[in-house]
C-alpha cells in the first residue's frame, strides 16, 4: 500500500521540523513549504492526501493556499493551523472548505489521530 501524503505549509521551521520527522515515524510521505506560493506548488506536483496550511504566511494569507488547494486537488484533505484564534479567519477557513483546525502548540498524537480521521 502507497504512502498517505502529507504537505505541510508553515514558515516556522523549527515546528515543521518536529512534526515531519513524527509523522515520517508514523509511516507517512512528508512534504514540507515555507511560503504559500511553494505550497501551492507542491499541491498541484505532489497530491498530497492532507494539507495542513498556517493561517499566516510570509508570502500568502493561509485561506489563499486553502482556496488554491481545494481548486487544483478537491480530494485533498485540508488542517489549518495557528498559534492564535481569530474567529472571523476561522470562519472564512470554514466557508472555504477547510476539514478541521489545530491550534499551536501541537499535541503530536492529537495531530496523527486528526489525520487519521480525516483519511477515513
Amino acid at each position: 500500500m502507497a504512502k498517505k501524503k502529507i504537505l505541510i505549509v508553515d514558515d516556522e521551521v523549527g515546528i515543521v521540523q518536529e512534526i515531519k520527522e513524527f509523522l515520517e515515524e508514523e509511516g507517512y510521505e512528508v512534504h514540507v513549504a515555507d511560503t504559500g506560493k511553494e505550497g501551492i506548488r507542491l499541491v498541484e506536483s505532489v497530491k498530497p492526501d492532507v494539507v495542513m496550511i498556517d493561517m499566516k504566511l510570509p508570502d500568502a494569507s493561509g485561506i489563499d493556499v486553502l482556496k488554491a488547494c481545494k481548486e487544483k486537488s478537491p480530494r485533498t484533505k485540508t488542517v489549518m493551523i495557528t498559534g492564535y484564534v481569530d474567529q472571523h479567519l476561522m470562519d472564512e477557513a470554514e466557508e472555504n472548505g477547510r476539514d478541521t483546525f489545530l491550534q499551536k502548540p501541537f499535541d503530536l498524537v492529537r495531530v496523527v489521530e486528526e489525520i487519521q480521521r480525516l483519511l477515513m
